[in-house]
């Protein structure tokens, strides 16, 4: 069990939960914030709307799975606002479409909302936008919970691939 240390307006929260997201951050020291929310989030709007304190909705970026057509899985990594440019990524990794609830799930063992990026066992790009931003939140593995680091962090947690894929 991990315990998670929580500061929230000066105010001190200790919650015991059982998080691998959180378990890997502690292990590599890498400096983060629990964000609990109140009702199963799956869209950016829903970690807006039920997160138990304030977020800033352009601190929230999200992990969409994408398959080609030989079935292989990648994930993408980018601001919550932003869309894939597919004709980009194509460049990169060739032809993919946005893989299905069922595939998501398949791939990463939760389903769609809850991926994290830094438990990911598949090629992850990174949009180059995340890292414009001080502070980043993203889903934890969990639906009830995310997770808020500086995206200076994400190197020494994850292997990945900056790229250029946001629609501008």
């Amino acid at each position: 069990m991990v315990r998670v240390e929580q500061f929230f307006n000066g105010s001190h929260d200790s919650v015991g939960m059982e998080l691998a997201s959180a378990k890997l951050l502690e292990e590599k020291g890498v400096d983060y914030r629990v964000i609990e929310l109140t009702e199963r989030a799956v869209t950016v709007e829903d970690v807006v709307r039920y997160a138990k304190h304030w977020i800033d909705p352009d601190e929230i970026c999200k992990t969409i799975i994408l398959k080609d057509r030989e079935d292989r899985i990648y994930a993408v990594f980018l601001k919550g606002g932003d869309r894939i440019d597919f004709s980009k990524l194509r460049r990169v990794i060739g032809k993919a479409s946005v893989a299905a609830p069922d595939e998501v799930e398949e791939a990463t063992g939760v389903k769609a909302g809850a991926v994290c990026p830094l438990l990911l066992d598949v090629p992850l790009y990174v949009d180059e936008r995340v890292f414009m931003k001080e502070r980043i939140n993203f889903g934890s593995g969990n639906h009830l919970y995310g997770i808020e680091m500086s995206p200076k962090d994400l190197a020494k947690v994850m292997d990945f691939k900056v790229v250029d894929a946001a629609k501008v």
